[in-house]
């Protein structure tokens, strides 16, 4: 049936129909019909099969979109043969049929003389976040009378990230504080041990050869070593919580998208000052990533939120160590909770006493949040229809 278009479908069930008519009257020679129509649909099989060619098809994927914002997929086919593809058209292999594909078989393409190329598109959207796989391409004729196809299949094995809808935010007000990296901003941005160029002086026992600044040396005469500058800056670590009760996931799916998508305005935020941020997700898998002064870019950050999925057991056991031991550095900690519990408040505690400063917002619309305002006096919280419309300021 997938073969079939929708004029041979029709006509397939013409033909059972007839003989269906044809059991039940003498006078109505049914079978003829069904044999008529029988023979049509051989004949499209069989010319499909001789008039089919493998063409060179390019697909023109993007790597990632937005989640409900429309994009386009393109395909170049080229007929490198020397007779004439006929009644060509695509279709892509992968893709749920939630991305607004109006016809499986679409763009029709016409006849390709030799040589001859044509570039064919679909407009589409991608209403769910997450990672989707582009596996092939089906080139396929309806030559013809445009009743059967016959396809070659390109492989493909694309992958494509939607990314999750966010509002960017006008302002961020964040507790930050400054600490000493040890490595200084080289260890952040580039690879080597060196921080920040100050000036030169003069040698002195237990100096390191390889600070030797040779051009110095040679004006002077004597030796001469670079003098460097240890580095301050503000290190922020967001965490996302993904823990959820099983009973409650589907419930709460609206609330846990949400605090995606506030996440990825945060990160946006952070991104645009010079900021490092470190984000960490727990889930079935425990995500951690280090962004900012060229480590990585905001993509690198909405690449995880994409994939991010709720976990339906306790989280905070194999993150919170991860995060303990990388607060040593960290300035503040932006942490988005979607509940308030004993071991919500554990984590914040543990925060506050390594000296962090710290920022709380809720998603959704926790029972009680007693306790909180010990370690979280100024924390927001926000439903999920707040954050849909956009939230400017946090």
């Amino acid at each position: 049936m997938e073969r079939l278009t929708g004029s041979g479908t029709l006509i397939f069930y013409l033909g059972l129909g007839s003989n269906l008519l044809n059991g039940g009257s003498a006078l109505f020679k049914g079978h003829l019909l069904a044999c008529a129509l029988a023979a049509v649909l051989l004949v499209s099989m069989v010319a499909a099969r001789l008039a089919r060619k493998r063409l060179k098809v390019t697909p023109l994927i993007p790597e990632r979109v937005t989640q409900g914002q429309q994009f386009e997929i393109a395909c170049r086919v080229e007929n490198p043969h020397a007779k004439t593809a006929a009644d060509v058209n695509l279709r892509i292999i992968g893709l749920p049929r939630s991305t607004g594909l109006e016809n499986e078989f679409g763009p029709y393409l016409g006849h390709l003389e030799p040589g001859q190329s044509k570039t064919g598109s679909w407009q589409l959207t991608l209403p769910q976040r997450g990672r989707y796989a582009v596996e092939a391409i089906h080139q396929a004729t309806i030559f013809p009378f445009g009743l059967w196809r016959d396809w070659y299949r390109h492989e493909v094995g694309r992958s494509l990230l939607v990314y999750p809808k966010f509002h960017p935010l006008l302002t961020l007000d964040m507790p930050v504080g400054r600490k000493y990296q040890p490595g200084g901003m080289a260890l952040t941005s580039n690879v080597g041990d060196s921080t920040e160029f100050l000036s030169v002086r003069e040698f002195r026992a237990g100096d390191s050869l390889r600070m030797i600044h040779w051009r110095s040396w040679a004006r002077r005469g004597k030796p001469v070593v670079k003098e460097f500058q240890e580095e301050f800056f503000c290190r922020i670590a967001l965490v996302m919580d993904t823990f959820l009760e099983a009973q409650e996931v589907k419930a709460r799916r609206p609330d846990f998208e949400a605090a995606i998508s506030l996440a990825a305005a945060i990160s946006d935020q952070i991104s645009r000052d010079e900021y490092v941020i470190d984000l960490f997700a727990a889930g079935p898998e425990l995500y951690q990533l280090q962004a900012g002064r060229s480590l990585a870019y905001l993509e690198n950050v909405l690449d995880i939120l994409a994939c991010v999925e709720p976990c339906t057991e306790p989280a905070f056991q194999k993150l919170e160590p991860i995060l303990l031991d990388g607060l040593e550095n960290v300035t503040t900690t932006v942490v988005i909770l979607l509940d308030w519990d004993e071991a919500r408040l554990r984590l914040l505690r543990a925060v506050t006493e390594r000296g962090c400063a710290l920022k709380v917002i809720f998603v959704g619309e926790p029972k009680d949040l007693s306790g909180v305002d010990d370690y979280a006096p100024g924390h927001q919280t926000y439903t999920a229809a707040q954050i849909l419309q956009g939230v400017d300021r946090l």
